[in-house]
């Protein structure tokens, strides 16, 4: 049941996964406005039963993805082929094969190793709300675990991530997202851009044989771009199927944690059709992630996949 305090102020009564209370729940909610999909069923979820809602991937993906995967494993037969040519050598060839994943393999691991070593790591008394979060949105879209999340200084555009090593999952979530005193600035924001996250690894974007298999796309300027513009959309299909009250999150990546409320979402998305330009359109087409104003456009209508090309 909730509490109404002898001020009026209204907090939801929750103890999710042995963190009592909501004591750290922003500072005033309204009686009559509690929602059963926003921050506050995040918050204080409990039920793990409730059927996983599904949330379609982008129609570009799995195309994109298998011409990835054709581009790496052709251009890895160029590689041994030129590598045996030369040497003549099992040894050498062999080594040639494994250079990649064992890489990738070390990378991915630093990477790792990094967050450990430096991020604040998200836990029933470290940033409680937060972590009430991960794990009632990591329940709802059907993960078996709940992947671990760390806090990390830094701009909310460069700092929000999913990834992965070996058989952990994590997420990244920047400060910015943070007030001063650890609260949360905007819960339905920060849902958002949780479960976008999850969202990665629910989709499988942060396994490890997914990147092995795609890294020689990489090297064609563009194509790597378009998958991982494609994978965003998609995570952004599972946030949207959970939370569709936040999607207002990405006005964050474009005025970022001060100024994102005075950003007109719907005037930003109209420029998605409106903006012309060949420098325009070459820089959609090798970044890796979907512009602002596009992503924008996606979300606020969504009989219209997002743009991954023109």
């Amino acid at each position: 049941m909730p509490h109404v305090t002898p001020q009026g102020e209204y907090f939801p009564a929750c103890a999710v996964y042995g963190v009592s209370g909501c004591d750290s729940a922003p500072a005033r909610w309204s009686a009559p406005q509690p929602s059963l999909h926003g921050h506050a069923r995040e918050l204080c979820s409990t039920d793990t039963d409730e059927e996983v809602v599904p949330a379609a991937a982008h129609p570009w993906e799995k195309p994109l993805l298998a011409l990835c995967v054709a581009v790496s494993v052709g251009l890895l037969a160029v590689a041994l082929r030129f590598v045996w040519s030369v040497s003549g050598s099992v040894p050498w060839t062999a080594l040639a094969l494994f250079t990649a994943p064992l890489t990738c393999w070390s990378v991915r691991g630093l990477r790792y190793a990094r967050e450990r070593a430096e991020s604040v790591r998200i836990s029933p008394t470290q940033f409680p709300e937060a972590y009430r979060m991960v794990v009632s949105l990591s329940a709802d879209m059907g993960l078996a675990r709940a992947p671990e999340a760390y806090v990390r200084l830094g701009p909310v555009s460069a700092r929000a991530d999913a990834a992965a090593h070996g058989l952990r999952r994590y997420l990244v979530l920047p400060d910015a997202l943070f007030d001063g005193g650890g609260r949360l600035r905007d819960p339905d924001a920060l849902a958002f851009l949780i479960a976008h996250q999850i969202g990665h690894v629910a989709a499988g974007h942060t396994g490890y044989w997914r990147r092995v298999a795609t890294l020689g796309a990489e090297l064609l300027p563009g194509l790597g771009a378009a998958l991982s513009r494609a994978a965003e959309y998609t995570a952004d299909n599972h946030a949207h199927a959970h939370l569709p009250e936040g999607t207002h999150a990405v006005r964050l990546f474009a005025g970022g944690p001060n100024l994102y409320t005075r950003v007109n979402m719907g005037e930003m998305a109209a420029r998605a059709s409106t903006d012309r330009g060949c420098s325009l359109l070459l820089y959609h087409l090798l970044s890796r992630r979907p512009s602002n104003t596009r992503r924008m456009a996606a979300l606020r209508d969504r009989t219209r996949r997002g743009r991954v090309f023109l």
